[in-house]
Protein backbone atom coordinates (compact mmCIF):
# COMPACT_ATOMS: atom_id res chain seq x y z
CA UNK A 1 0.00 0.00 0.00
CA UNK A 2 0.97 3.51 -0.69
CA UNK A 3 1.95 6.34 1.14
CA UNK A 4 -0.70 9.41 1.49
CA UNK A 5 -0.72 12.72 3.24
CA UNK A 6 -3.64 15.15 4.02
CA UNK A 7 -2.68 18.94 3.15
CA UNK A 8 -5.30 21.66 4.05
CA UNK A 9 -4.87 25.07 2.53
CA UNK A 10 -5.43 27.81 4.87
CA UNK A 11 -5.76 31.13 4.12
CA UNK A 12 -3.60 33.37 6.49
CA UNK A 13 -5.85 35.79 8.23
CA UNK A 14 -4.92 39.14 9.86
CA UNK A 15 -6.79 41.12 12.49
CA UNK A 16 -7.14 44.60 12.80
CA UNK A 17 -9.07 46.77 15.71
CA UNK A 18 -11.60 48.04 13.71
CA UNK A 19 -14.99 49.11 16.35
CA UNK A 20 -16.07 47.85 19.88
CA UNK A 21 -19.20 47.11 20.95
CA UNK A 22 -21.65 47.49 23.84
CA UNK A 23 -24.89 47.13 25.52
CA UNK A 24 -27.82 49.71 25.45
CA UNK A 25 -30.47 49.18 26.27
CA UNK A 26 -32.13 46.07 24.79
CA UNK A 27 -29.63 46.04 22.09
CA UNK A 28 -25.77 45.14 21.90
CA UNK A 29 -24.48 48.37 19.24
CA UNK A 30 -21.10 48.16 17.63
CA UNK A 31 -19.67 51.02 16.17
CA UNK A 32 -17.58 50.11 13.17
CA UNK A 33 -15.00 53.05 12.71
CA UNK A 34 -15.84 54.69 9.05
CA UNK A 35 -18.08 51.49 8.32
CA UNK A 36 -21.49 52.85 10.84
CA UNK A 37 -23.38 51.58 13.89
CA UNK A 38 -24.97 48.36 14.07
CA UNK A 39 -27.33 46.56 16.24
CA UNK A 40 -28.69 43.00 17.29
CA UNK A 41 -31.09 42.39 19.86
CA UNK A 42 -29.27 41.04 23.00
CA UNK A 43 -31.83 38.23 23.52
CA UNK A 44 -31.32 37.17 19.76
CA UNK A 45 -27.20 37.44 20.53
CA UNK A 46 -27.57 35.11 23.36
CA UNK A 47 -29.14 32.54 20.54
CA UNK A 48 -26.41 32.79 19.00
CA UNK A 49 -23.66 31.86 22.00
CA UNK A 50 -25.86 28.88 22.33
CA UNK A 51 -25.49 27.38 18.61
CA UNK A 52 -29.49 28.01 18.25
CA UNK A 53 -29.02 29.51 14.99
CA UNK A 54 -28.24 32.63 12.99
CA UNK A 55 -29.22 36.21 13.69
CA UNK A 56 -29.56 39.36 11.31
CA UNK A 57 -27.90 42.66 11.82
CA UNK A 58 -29.70 45.26 11.26
CA UNK A 59 -28.73 48.81 11.07
CA UNK A 60 -29.95 51.83 13.10
CA UNK A 61 -33.32 52.64 10.59
CA UNK A 62 -33.63 48.94 11.44
CA UNK A 63 -32.88 47.51 7.70
CA UNK A 64 -30.86 44.29 7.27
CA UNK A 65 -27.49 44.84 6.42
CA UNK A 66 -25.57 41.51 7.38
CA UNK A 67 -25.80 38.37 9.69
CA UNK A 68 -24.32 37.25 12.65
CA UNK A 69 -22.75 33.20 13.90
CA UNK A 70 -20.76 31.78 16.22
CA UNK A 71 -17.78 30.32 14.74
CA UNK A 72 -16.88 26.80 14.60
CA UNK A 73 -14.71 26.53 17.11
CA UNK A 74 -17.38 28.81 19.13
CA UNK A 75 -14.26 30.83 20.41
CA UNK A 76 -15.72 33.92 18.34
CA UNK A 77 -18.75 35.56 16.95
CA UNK A 78 -18.56 36.42 13.24
CA UNK A 79 -20.33 38.99 11.57
CA UNK A 80 -20.69 39.59 8.23
CA UNK A 81 -21.84 43.08 7.48
CA UNK A 82 -21.81 44.44 4.00
CA UNK A 83 -20.18 42.09 2.95
CA UNK A 84 -17.22 41.75 4.76
CA UNK A 85 -16.20 39.69 7.86
CA UNK A 86 -15.55 40.99 11.23
CA UNK A 87 -15.14 39.00 14.56
CA UNK A 88 -15.29 39.38 18.20
CA UNK A 89 -13.98 37.14 20.82
CA UNK A 90 -16.71 34.89 22.47
CA UNK A 91 -15.50 35.27 26.07
CA UNK A 92 -15.89 39.32 26.29
CA UNK A 93 -19.07 39.00 24.60
CA UNK A 94 -20.37 36.89 26.88
CA UNK A 95 -18.67 38.91 29.76
CA UNK A 96 -20.65 41.91 28.32
CA UNK A 97 -23.67 40.49 28.36
CA UNK A 98 -23.56 39.31 31.78
CA UNK A 99 -22.38 43.07 32.93
CA UNK A 100 -18.86 41.64 34.30
CA UNK A 101 -17.16 44.59 31.24
CA UNK A 102 -18.89 47.48 29.91
CA UNK A 103 -17.36 46.76 26.20
CA UNK A 104 -15.20 44.94 23.60
CA UNK A 105 -13.36 44.95 20.66
CA UNK A 106 -14.22 44.31 17.00
CA UNK A 107 -11.83 42.92 14.48
CA UNK A 108 -12.16 42.84 11.20
CA UNK A 109 -10.54 40.15 8.86
CA UNK A 110 -8.24 40.47 6.10
CA UNK A 111 -7.28 37.70 4.09
CA UNK A 112 -3.65 37.52 3.15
Amino acid sequence: MGKFAVFRERSSRSLEKVGRFRIEGENIVRYLDGMGTYQVRRSWEILVLLRLGDEVIRDLDGGTVGMMSLSGSGKGVKMVIQERLYVAPGRRVKQVLEGKEKKGAVFGVKLM
